[in-house]
């Protein structure tokens, strides 16, 4: 029996969010652990995962190369940034520290961007978060389930975070900010206003008060007062709208001074301590291996899963990661490709910013926008942009592709309308 394209797209729609919102994980979880040795398990990786990822990549060259989603010129004007990341990332294993883990991770890197870019190629960009708003519904539901059946799955038992809400999720900070995403995409496509937005609203907004997140309180409250202010500020025409856009990054920039001053005070509110509860510490064991490795870096994913972390482990321990995005960047490939991610997320603040001035409805660029920069935010305190497991970066490539394919069909449509207007005079 022949399988629709359009049957074929929605099992990739459904595949991809099994595998990237964390079901997977869940899933697996109840099978048994892989053992205690964290430092083994990390750089092996989880085979279920692997398999699933294989899969997800046959589908993506199938839907490129087959079914013929996209044009090899529009293709290469959305995808040129990420490739070149994506060849350093595999250039990076010829200097490698562990070059079977850095391989294994490229493969993985590669085929999480690839599906991000099939996704927004095959559904329209309001169907597709509206998808992956449900997705984090369907997640929050399965945790507040496990809350009645499983409290002792479902709350961190023990620490200074003990009673945290974690629900589906085994990180409650991760878990929170899948939240916080969900909520800003509610609030900023205007999903709220329907039924079950409503209804999504609240259940999202009682799982991250559980989750005693200040961070994603902080995401939320954040996210929405920038939606307020991007679309009053909004006027109706381009010139307008590009001294607002000016007026408002000035504002910002007085507004980023301030809280730096008051960077301690603020902290004390939120019940954190000044050292980010010690990453501060981390970051200055880690400042030798960086420099020690600084243009190129460990390899990708290597500096975790190979010897040269045994040093920074004997005084600290096992820890994953540095828990900043910047750091785990700077330790995978180093200067180089931190310069090369930095002008990834700049281009997409540019596009964003042209959306913001030139388009009339600024409801998907604006809340876009707004993600991209709390993501790059929180990617301070977090490991988020360049994380191949985490929902975060999987949203992230989302609203990149989003914004790059806006601005290719508006350019198409421009040069159409160009043609046919020099044609018919």
């Amino acid at each position: 029996m022949k399988l629709e394209l359009v049957t074929f797209k929605r099992m990739f729609l459904g595949m991809s969010l099994f595998y990237y919102m964390g079901f997977l994980n869940f899933v697996t979880s109840f099978l048994g652990s892989r053992g205690d040795d964290v430092f083994a398990a990390n750089a092996s990786g989880s085979l279920s995962n692997q398999i699933l990822g294989i899969i997800l990549l046959a589908m993506c060259l199938i839907l490129i190369f087959q079914a013929r989603i996209v044009s090899l010129n529009s293709f290469a004007r959305q995808f040129f940034l990420w490739g070149l990341l994506i060849f350093w990332v595999f250039l990076s294993v010829s200097w490698s520290y562990a070059p079977a883990v850095t391989f294994r991770r490229g493969i993985a890197f590669t085929i999480l961007v690839l599906t991000a870019f099939c996704l927004v190629q095959i559904f329209t960009p309001k169907s597709l978060l509206r998808a992956f708003v449900i997705a984090v519904l369907l997640a929050a539901v399965i945790g507040l389930i496990e809350a009645v059946i499983s409290p002792s799955s479902a709350f961190v038992s023990s620490g200074i975070r003990a009673g945290a809400f974690t629900g589906m999720y085994f990180d409650k900070n991760g878990g929170a900010r899948v939240y916080a995403y969900a909520l800003l995409l509610l609030f900023g496509l205007g999903f709220y206003k329907q039924k079950w937005g409503m209804y999504g609203f609240l259940i999202l907004s009682l799982c991250l008060l559980m989750t005693r997140s200040a961070t994603a309180t902080v995401l939320v409250v954040a996210g929405i007062t920038m939606l307020f202010v991007f679309k009053a500020f909004k006027g109706k025409n381009a010139t307008i709208n590009f001294l607002r856009f000016g007026l408002l990054a000035i504002l910002s920039i007085i507004c980023v001074y301030a809280l730096m001053l008051a960077y301690e005070f603020i902290l004390s509110l939120l019940g954190r301590d000044p050292g980010l509860t010690n990453r501060t510490i981390i970051w200055e064991l880690l400042d030798k291996y960086i420099m020690e490795e600084f243009f190129f870096g460990y390899g990708f994913g290597a500096f975790w899963a190979s010897d040269a972390v045994s040093g920074f482990m004997e005084r600290w321990g096992f820890i994953g990661n540095a828990h900043s995005g910047y750091y785990e960047v700077m330790l995978n490939i180093g200067a180089i490709g931190f310069i090369i991610l930095a002008g990834i997320m700049l281009f997409s603040f540019f596009r964003l910013i042209q959306s913001f001035i030139f388009d009339r409805d600024i409801s998907l660029s604006t809340t876009l926008f707004v993600i991209l920069i709390l993501q790059a935010v929180v990617n301070y305190i977090g490991f988020i942009i360049l994380n191949h497991n985490s929902v975060d970066m999987f949203l992230y490539l989302i609203c990149f592709f989003i914004s790059m394919k806006q601005h290719t069909n508006k350019n198409q449509s421009s040069i159409k309308s160009y043609i046919r207007k020099s044609v018919y005079e």
